[in-house]
Parts: structure tokens; sequence; C-alpha cells
């Protein structure tokens, strides 16, 4: 390393012996430069074709869902996992093939597409949408405490009343009234004022008034 408190005339000629000693090295770190460079260009144009692939990949999955073309969807869902397991594609198709399932009245197999589509999102978003997803199958699957599990030390952030309502879904299939109108009031004082979602959740709260439990109304 040059040391800066020499003589320009010695600081000149540490330089000359430094470049004698050490330019082959100088030139192959400016080479190995130039091949990270363009190698990184081209690795950028290789993605690229690759999210062109899985997204039209993600796309035929998608008409064939909207056909209720379940032998279709699950052959494009197979190569989207074959070929694409790491990309955003490969998590939206199985939150498709979870909804095409449970149209098709399999809610264990929309149950483990959920899943896994919550264990590979890679957004807050995607992993809340997954995650509230599986809970409703959850409760559909008649395992209400299943759902509730799943909300645990989660910070729902704007998600708040549709998480608050799902609280209060499962807490009524296990017949916790209480607890239920707890949650869909809080789900309603989350939503705005105008927002349409505001007549279904005050049927849900006033059901919760036909239970047995006597809480607060």
């Amino acid at each position: 390393m040059v040391d800066v408190l020499k003589s320009d005339e010695e600081q000149a000629e540490v330089v000359k012996k430094w470049l004698r000693e050490n330019g082959g090295s100088l030139l192959t770190g400016l080479l190995l430069g130039l091949a990270v460079l363009f190698g990184g260009k081209a690795w950028m144009q290789y993605r690229a074709r690759q999210a062109e692939a899985a997204s039209n990949e993600y796309v035929r999955l998608a008409l064939a869902v909207q056909r209720h073309d379940e032998q279709q969807a699950t052959a494009f869902h197979e190569a989207l996992l074959r070929d694409h397991s790491g990309s955003v594609y490969a998590v939206l198709a199985a939150l498709e093939m979870a909804r095409l399932q449970v149209e098709l009245e399999k809610p264990e197999a929309a149950r483990a597409q959920l899943q896994w589509a919550l264990e590979h999102a890679d957004t807050d978003e995607l992993r809340h949408l997954a995650r509230l997803r599986l809970a409703r199958v959850w409760i559909a699957l008649g395992k209400p405490d299943e759902a509730a599990a799943l909300f645990q030390g989660v910070d729902p952030g704007p998600w708040q009343a549709l998480y608050e309502e799902v609280r209060g879904d499962a807490a009524l299939a296990a017949h916790r009234y209480d607890e239920a109108r707890r949650h869909y009031r809080a789900a309603l004082a989350a939503l705005p004022k105008d927002s349409p979602a505001r007549t279904l959740l005050e049927a849900k709260r006033d059901d919760t008034r036909r239970g047995p439990e006597s809480g607060s109304r």
C-alpha cells in the first residue's frame, strides 16, 4: 500500500515498483470486473426470460381454473413448481389452485396449497392473503382453533378488519358468541364508514346475539 507520507519522487518509485509486481493481478482484476459486469447483464436477461415464462405458465393455469379444468390446472401448476418454484408466480398459482379446490369441495387439498403459499410467500401482502384464506379453510374443516392459532403474534397492519372478521368467524364456529361479537365489533371499528363490507359484518355481529352466552351487547 502506498505510504502517503513519502515525497512525490519516492511515491512515484513506489508506485512503479508496485505496478511491476502487481500489474498482472490488476489486469486480471479488470478482466474479472468486466466479466462480472457482462455476466451480470446476461444473468438479468436470463432472470427476465424466466419471469416471463413463469408469468405465461401462471396465466394458463388461471384460465384453466376459470374453466374449472382441474386436470389442466394441475398440469400447469406442476410445471410451475418444477421450473419456477422460487418465483412469486408459484405462490400465486398455489392460491389459485386452492380457490379451485374449495370450489370443487376439496378443502383438505386447498388447505395444503394455502399452507405451501404461506410458507413460501416473500411479501407481507401474499402472506396475509394466504393466512386469511387458510384460516377460513380450517374453519370449513371444523377446526376453528387451528384457524385462530394462525393469527398468534401476527401484526395485521392494514388488514386489521379482515383479521378481526375471521377471528370472529372462528369464535362463532366454536360457539364462543361473546368472543365472536367482540371481534366483529373490532372489525367494524377498523372499517371505513362507507365500506360495503359493513353490512355483512353487522349481520354477523347481530347473529351472535342468538347464542346462549349473555355477554355485553
